[in-house]
């Protein structure tokens, strides 16, 4: 299995990134420029891109504890396998980590779609950053 692996420190503390991820697995925020809604249908969340098509993700797992959550999308890209996990971990200098990581079978999914990732993921950081802070423009933190 191949997978695709984005991480960013964060400009938000690891609990204000967990409440967003977690309203994310409940279809509470919008992320993506490339979805147009999305919905929850019990365990799953569902996502309709611009084009209309939709994308169901499944909830695997929602863990406060760890903060982490994970979620499979049968067949997506063609996949035999799909699973990601979405983690909030905490360093050593106490600041939020964000890590995504993507796993596809057959392996060639993943390299195929690696690039398309470093947008999405941007996406994501940069919601998650914005999350707790009322707008846009939140100041960030030292580093």
């Amino acid at each position: 299995m191949s997978s695709i692996y984005r991480s960013s420190d964060l400009d938000v503390s690891a609990d204000t990134a967990w409440d967003f991820i977690e309203r994310y697995t409940r279809s509470e925020v919008h992320v993506f420029s490339l979805c147009r809604a999305e919905r929850q249908e019990g365990e799953y969340r569902v996502v309709t891109l611009a084009d209309g098509r939709e994308i169901w993700e499944r909830n695997v797992s929602v863990d406060p504890v760890h903060r982490r959550a994970t979620y499979t999308v049968r067949g997506l890209n063609g996949a035999e396998h799909h699973q990601a996990e979405m983690r909030v971990e905490v360093d050593h200098r106490e600041r939020a980590r964000l890590i995504w990581v993507t796993d596809y079978l057959p392996h060639e999914i993943a390299e195929q779609r690696a690039a398309s990732y470093d947008a999405l993921f941007a996406e994501l950081v940069a919601a998650v950053n914005s999350h707790g802070c009322g707008g846009d423009h939140c100041p960030r933190r030292e580093r």
